[in-house]
């Protein structure tokens, strides 16, 4: 299967499943909020972003433009989601979702190893590209970041310099409550969705 495929096949199973949801329950608890009965605002990594519940289309409010598809699967996922949400205040790594170890080097390629090898030690660069996103500053490393992916959900960016010996490095932590929201993979686009955003 191809990935536009893929995209496609998990779109119709994610529309087939919110088509029967009343999506106005899960307002509070997942933070987003109804513009009226058929369209959905949820902000989403720096951007408003509206939902068709009719055709269940997304859009960036300010654009109009429709999100790209690996976007678009993640808002879908998330409002899959009718369980009771909240943090645990427990941050775990990629490493700890399930295959996560598996999927290791694979995840780093596509996020986490693009960015320290592109950023290397220029950590104004990095800081400006934060301002893509909403976020604020937390610790430990050189640059951490706090950083709001969709509805209630934030991860920890960690961001460290090279030096002689080593090279800059980057990790992404998240709250373990996200295995509630979305699987291995999903959580592996987010994580390239936040590192294209910071370059």
């Amino acid at each position: 299967m191809s990935k536009i495929d893929g995209f496609n096949e998990a779109t119709r199973i994610a529309v087939a499943k919110l088509a029967a949801a009343d999506l106005s329950a899960r307002a509070g608890n997942l933070g987003f909020s109804l513009i009226d009965k058929d369209t959905i605002l949820i902000r989403v990594l720096g951007s408003d972003c509206t939902v068709d519940l009719k055709n269940f289309e997304v859009k960036n409010r300010k654009t109009g433009q429709t999100v790209r598809p690996d976007l678009k699967i993640i808002i879908l996922h998330y409002l899959m989601c009718n369980n009771k949400f909240s943090e645990t205040g427990k941050f775990i790594t990629f490493r700890d979702l399930p295959g996560g170890q598996f999927y290791l080097e694979p995840y780093k390629s596509r996020s986490v190893n693009i960015i320290a090898s592109q950023i290397g030690n220029d950590i104004p660069r990095l800081k400006k590209n934060l301002g893509r996103l909403d976020w604020k500053e937390k610790i430990p490393g050189d640059v951490g970041a706090d950083i709001h992916v969709i509805g209630k959900i934030h991860v920890n960016l960690i961001y460290y310099k090279g030096d002689d010996e080593l090279p800059a490095v980057a990790d992404i932590l998240y709250d373990s409550s996200i295995k509630n929201v979305f699987s291995t993979e999903d959580v592996t686009v987010i994580a390239s969705l936040i590192c294209s955003a910071l370059l």
